[in-house]
């Protein structure tokens, strides 16, 4: 039996290196550099709006804990318009605070529906407890709730 070996032709060209010219080389970093310009102004949008929405969360839980400690005041007034205070004192802002674990963020303004006692019975009178729009102020935006709305200034 004949063995024969079959040889792989190898192709050099002679005097040249194999490899990347700097042409080549140049012409890829500038269609890198194309492509990182296209796409990180969108990718840090993504990011302002994915902070936007954790600021909006975190004043949603603040909102809630809020109205949470404007209802226990509700339910513990004595219907007299002395003891009524729909107010948010140091110390309610703090345990609402502590009840949202809200770290960082500050309860600049608090609306109600209502500034002024109705009449007689708790009915007349819920509106007074009843918190309708809040801000809060964070150390990279500022949330706002207003008529019904979520709105975040960075």
């Amino acid at each position: 039996m004949d063995k024969r070996v079959i040889h792989k032709k190898e192709y050099y060209v002679t005097g040249r290196n194999q490899g990347f010219t700097l042409v080549e080389m140049i012409v890829v970093m500038v269609i890198l550099t194309v492509l990182a310009a296209i796409l990180v102004p969108g990718l840090m949008g993504w990011i302002d709006e994915a902070k936007g929405k954790q600021y909006v969360l975190s004043a949603r839980s603040i909102y809630m804990s809020a109205q949470a400690i404007e209802s226990e005041k509700y339910a513990a007034w004595d219907g007299t318009a002395a003891n009524a205070n729909h107010n948010l004192s140091e110390n309610d802002k703090e345990r609402i605070m502590r009840m949202a674990d809200a770290d960082g963020a500050v309860i600049e303004n608090v609306v109600f529906e209502s500034d002024t006692l109705g009449g007689s019975g708790a009915s007349s009178n819920h509106a007074y407890f009843t918190i309708v729009g809040i801000t809060v102020r964070y150390e990279g935006a500022t949330v706002t709730l207003s008529d019904g709305i979520w709105t975040v200034i960075q």
